[in-house]
C-alpha cells in the first residue's frame, strides 16, 4: 500500500472513511487501486470492500485509480460522498519520462450509502487535459474543498468549491495548478496558484530547502485565520539527512490577486512536516473540524530487497496525526538559526507562531494501565509496541539525550534515538538496528529549542516503525528491522 487518498468524518454514522492506494497480490508497486476502512475512533480500522478497482481496457481508468480526495456534503437532505481521483490510461507515470497525452485525468464517484457503495460519474474524466500538454511532469492527486478565505478574496460564492492538483512543465518547474466548480461536477482552470524554477531554495534563510523537480499530493487550509499548503517534493537535490531525495513540505503565506485579478500564494514561513521517510500527505478534518493529516511510511530503500517477500506485505500509514497554530513569545531575529524559516513573527504582537504537529488526540485510547514513572523503570520494558513520553527541564543547551529501543540484551542489535541540543538537530541512530537487513544510514532533521523552553518529547514504536515527536513542531518517522526475537528493550 501507499498513499492515504481519501479520508472524511460521516457525523451521521459517526464514522471515519480511510482510503488507501493498494496494489493487491504483491508487494511491489504497480497499477494501483483504491482501499478503504472505516474507524470510530481514528484507532481500531474495519477494512471495507475496495471502493474503485481499474476501470475495463479501453476505458479512462484501465490502468490505476491514483490518489485523490473525498468530499462530503448535504445533498437535497441526503449525505452524499465525492471520491475524486486521478484516472490512469496509460503507463509509465514520471518526472523524468516523455509525458504520454492522455495518460492522467481526474475523475469522480460518487456514494449515497456512506461509502458502502460508489458509482462513477458517467461524464468521467471532468477533466481531460494538463495545462502544458506534452511538456507536463505529472498532473494528479486532485484535493478537493471549499475555501472561504480564497472566495471572498476574489469575491465568489462562499461554497465555491475548488480542486488543487500537484504538476509541472519540463524545464520549468513543479506547480500546483488550482481549478474551480460551483457543483462538485463542472470545473474550469482558474490559476497556477503557486510555481518556481527547478530546484530553487524556498528561501534565503537557514533551511537548505529546494523546490525539487515535481509536486505530488497537494492540499491547502486554513487554520486560525492562516493559509497553509502542503506538497510532496520529489526530487530534491539538497536532502542528505533524510531517508530519500523526496519530503513533504509545509508553507505559510499569503493570498492575494495579480493585477489580472487571478490568485497567487506568496510563502512567509515554510518547513519539513516529517523528517523521515513519511510521504503521500492527506489533509482532512476531524469530528470537530481540527484539521487531521495521514501519510505513508514505505519499506526502507536501504532494507535487505528480500524483506517486503519475507514479511509478506509492503508499506503502511503512519499513526494519525493533528496539525494546529503552535504559538511562542517573539525571540530576536536570527536569519542564520536552523529553524528561522519555520516563524512567522508579529512584531506588534510580541509572538511567533509556527505549524504544529502532534499525534492525534485519540491515540491516547491506544494506552492501558500500564505506566512507567522512571528511567531506570524503563529498562526493564520488553514490548515491540509502546510510547515513551518525556518532558526535559532546566537544560543548559549542550546536553545530548538518547533514547535506546527495539534493543537486545547485550546491544547486539539497537537503534537510538539522539537529540542533540548543541548541534540542533534529532536523529534515529539505525546503524546497528538489525544484523539481518543490513545497515540502515542514519535520519536526522534540525530542531532548536527556544531559550528557556523544555523538551518535550514523545517516542512511538511499534513493529517496525518509528514516530518521533518534539515540543509539538517536529516529526519523524522511521523504520527498523529487527531480527532478533529479544530485540525488545528500551532504556
Amino acid at each position: 500500500m501507499n498513499d492515504p487518498c481519501g479520508a472524511a468524518y460521516i457525523p451521521e454514522i459517526k464514522e471515519y472513511i480511510l482510503c488507501y492506494q493498494w496494489h493487491p497480490g504483491t508487494v511491489e508497486p504497480g497499477n494501483s487501486a483504491w482501499g478503504m476502512a472505516r474507524s470510530k475512533d481514528l484507532i481500531t480500522w474495519v477494512d471495507c470492500f475496495p471502493p474503485l478497482r481499474n476501470g475495463p481496457p479501453g476505458s479512462y481508468d484501465p490502468h490505476g485509480v491514483f490518489s485523490g480526495s473525498l468530499v462530503s456534503r448535504v445533498v437535497n437532505n441526503r449525505r452524499v460522498v465525492y471520491l475524486f481521483y486521478t484516472s490512469i490510461s496509460a503507463l509509465p507515470i514520471h518526472w523524468s519520462k516523455p509525458y504520454i497525452a492522455g495518460c492522467e485525468s481526474q475523475s469522480l464517484a460518487c456514494s449515497t450509502d456512506f461509502g458502502h457503495s460508489w458509482h462513477r460519474y458517467q461524464e468521467n474524466p471532468v477533466l481531460s487535459e494538463p495545462r502544458h500538454g506534452a511538456s507536463t511532469t505529472g498532473w494528479r492527486d486532485p484535493f478537493v474543498s471549499t475555501w472561504p478565505s480564497l472566495s471572498a478574496l476574489r469575491g465568489a460564492r462562499p461554497g465555491t468549491n475548488y480542486m488543487l492538483l500537484s504538476s509541472g512543465k519540463r524545464g520549468r518547474g513543479p506547480e500546483l495548478v488550482l481549478y474551480e466548480s460551483d457543483d462538485l461536477l463542472s470545473w474550469t482552470e482558474l490559476c497556477v496558484l503557486f510555481d518556481a524554477p527547478l530546484e530553487t531554495p524556498i528561501s534565503q534563510h537557514a533551511s537548505s530547502l529546494h523546490i525539487g523537480k515535481n509536486f505530488e499530493c497537494g492540499a491547502f487550509f486554513t487554520l486560525n485565520g492562516k493559509e497553509y499548503i502542503i506538497t510532496a517534493v520529489e526530487e530534491d537535490p539538497s536532502t542528505t539527512t533524510r531517508s530519500a531525495t523526496r519530503y513533504v513540505l509545509w508553507m505559510c503565506g499569503s493570498l492575494s490577486l495579480t493585477p489580472n485579478g487571478t490568485p497567487t500564494f506568496t510563502p512567509l514561513s515554510h518547513g519539513v512536516l516529517d523528517h523521515g521517510i513519511y510521504y503521500g500527505p492527506h489533509v482532512f478534518r476531524g469530528a470537530k473540524n481540527e484539521v487531521m493529516l495521514s501519510g505513508w511510511a514505505d519499506e526502507d530503500l536501504d532494507a535487505s530487497p528480500a524483506l517486503k517477500i519475507t514479511q509478506g506485505w509492503s508499506g503502511c500509514l503512519t499513526l494519525p496525526r493533528e496539525l494546529f497554530t503552535l504559538t511562542r513569545p517573539l525571540t530576536p531575529a536570527d536569519p542564520e538559526a536552523v529553524d528561522a524559516h519555520l516563524w512567522t513573527r508579529d512584531e506588534e504582537l510580541g509572538t511567533m507562531t509556527t505549524l504544529g504537529v502532534r499525534p492525534a488526540r485519540q491515540l491516547r485510547g491506544l494506552r492501558s494501565g500500564s505506566m512507567i514513572y522512571s528511567l531506570e523503570a524503563l529498562r526493564h520494558l520488553r514490548s515491540k509496541s509502546y510510547e515513551i513520553e518525556a518532558r526535559f527541564r532546566n537544560l543548559a543547551g549542550t546536553e545530548l539525550l538518547t533514547f535506546n529501543v527495539r534493543q537486545s540484551p547485550a546491544d547486539e542489535e539497537v537503534t537510538r534515538i539522539i537529540f542533540s541540543l548543541s548541534t540542533h538537530s534529532i536523529t534515529i541512530n539505525r546503524s546497528a538496528s538489525s544484523l539481518l537487513h543490513g545497515r540502515l544510514t542514519p535520519v536526522s532533521g534540525p530542531f532548536k529549542l527556544q531559550p528557556g523552553e523544555d523538551l518535550h518529547v514523545r517516542v512511538f514504536v511499534d513493529n517496525s516503525i518509528l514516530e518521533v515527536y518534539a515540543n509539538g513542531r517536529f516529526a519523524l518517522a522511521s523504520r527498523v528491522y529487527p531480527s532478533r526475537a529479544d530485540a525488545l528493550g528500551a532504556s
